[in-house]
């Protein structure tokens, strides 16, 4: 994984523990598997597939600061809103992880596209 989409990943990440401290009110990053029914490593991992699925065009030319930190909120809370629906060891989770990462990217691409388009007309 590139240097920029891993460090965005890790922001994603980062953002993921945060928003389950407040919300599950967790003392720390390893209570995770009380939410999610994952470790944290497999939380990672998912994380990241989901970012490298992102459109490459978010990662090029140093994208709007604002949209990129909107855009790292967004992920974590769809991660959050799909892992909490789901269990992994569904047999369909695989399934259901590779369309839901389908659909955020094609809605982070017209996001984007709309953001372009809002700032050159």
């Amino acid at each position: 994984m590139p240097d920029n989409r891993l460090a965005f990943s890790n922001d994603v990440i980062r953002v993921v523990y945060d928003v389950c401290k407040l919300v599950f009110s967790l003392q720390s990053d390893h209570e995770i598997k009380k939410i999610f029914g994952i470790d944290n490593e497999k939380l990672e991992t998912i994380v990241r597939r989901i970012i490298d699925a992102l459109p490459e065009n978010m990662f090029n030319g140093g994208g709007d600061s604002r949209l990129l930190d909107e855009i790292k909120n967004i992920c974590a809370r769809e991660f959050i809103f799909f892992q909490v629906q789901e269990r992994c060891d569904d047999p369909r989770y695989q399934e259901d992880l590779s369309k839901f990462i389908l659909i955020f990217t094609r809605d982070i691409q017209r996001r984007i596209e709309l953001h372009g388009n809002h700032v050159s007309g």
